[in-house]
C-alpha cells in the first residue's frame, strides 16, 4: 500500500514538473478589441538561410473560438529593420491558422505587422518574433572550402563589405567618366568655335589680299594710261 501511495506522489511531481516547463514555442501575441492574434515561425529556431514560414492563429477573445477567413481584410507584412514584405498568408489545415513561406537572409529580430480589419473589428499591431540564429551555431562538422581549410567565422561579412566598396568605387568611376566625357564634347564644341573663327578671320584676310592686288593693278593701270597720253 505505501508502494502504491509512494508511486502516486512521484506520478504527480513528474506531472507537476512538466506541465511548470515553460513551452518551447516563442510565438507572441497581440490583442485588439475582441481579436488575438499568436504569431510566431514554423519552425524554430529559424536559422538564416533556411525555408521557414510564419504562421498566424486567430481567434475571437470572447468565445475563444478560431476565425475562418480571418485575412481576406487584413494586410500582413514581414518587417525586418527598415524593410518590409508583404507575405501570401494561405489557410492550413488547422481552422483559424494561416502561414506563409518566407526565406531569411539575415540574421536578428523579425516583426510580423498586420493592419485593416478582422471580422469586421479595425486590427493594427505589431507581432515581434524569435531572432533568426546563424547555422555556425548548430552545423557539425564545419563548413569547409574546396581545399577541406575550414572558411573563416566572418568571412562572409568581409565579402559583403568588399563587395559594397567594389559597387562604391564602380559608381565612382562611372561619374569620373561621365564627368571626362562631359569635359570632351565641351572641348569638341570650343574647337569648333575656334576653327569657324579662323575660318571667317582667313576668308576676311583673302578678301582683303584680293582688294589689296586689285588696287594694286588698277594704279598700275592708271598710271599707264597717264604716261601715254604724255
Amino acid at each position: 500500500m505505501k508502494k502504491v501511495a509512494l508511486s502516486i506522489v512521484v506520478l504527480s511531481l513528474l506531472i507537476i514538473s512538466f506541465t511548470s516547463i515553460p513551452s518551447a514555442s516563442a510565438h507572441n501575441e497581440c490583442e485588439r478589441g475582441d481579436i488575438r492574434v499568436v504569431g510566431g515561425w514554423v519552425n524554430e529556431p529559424p536559422l538564416v538561410g533556411q525555408l521557414n514560414g510564419i504562421e498566424l492563429e486567430i481567434t475571437r477573445i470572447s468565445s475563444n473560438q478560431t476565425i475562418t477567413n480571418a485575412l481576406a481584410q487584413l494586410e500582413v507584412t514581414v518587417k525586418k529593420g527598415t524593410l518590409t514584405k508583404s507575405l501570401e498568408f494561405l489557410p492550413t489545415e488547422e481552422p483559424g491558422v494561416y502561414d506563409a513561406a518566407i526565406l531569411p537572409t539575415q540574421t536578428g529580430q523579425y516583426a510580423v505587422v498586420m493592419t485593416g480589419t478582422v471580422a469586421g473589428q479595425a486590427y493594427d499591431c505589431q507581432i515581434e518574433i524569435e531572432d533568426v540564429e546563424d547555422t555556425r551555431q548548430i552545423e557539425f562538422p564545419p563548413a569547409t572550402s574546396n581545399n577541406g581549410n575550414p572558411i573563416p567565422p566572418d568571412f562572409l561579412e568581409q565579402f559583403q563589405e568588399a563587395i559594397a566598396d567594389l559597387s562604391g568605387q564602380i559608381d565612382t568611376a562611372v561619374t569620373s567618366s561621365e564627368e571626362a566625357k562631359e569635359a570632351a564634347l565641351a572641348a569638341t564644341e570650343s574647337a569648333s568655335e575656334l576653327k569657324f573663327a579662323a575660318d571667317r578671320a582667313y576668308l576676311f584676310g583673302m578678301v582683303g589680299v584680293g582688294v589689296g592686288i586689285a588696287g594694286i593693278v588698277i594704279g598700275v593701270v592708271a598710271l599707264s594710261r597717264s604716261k601715254d597720253k604724255n
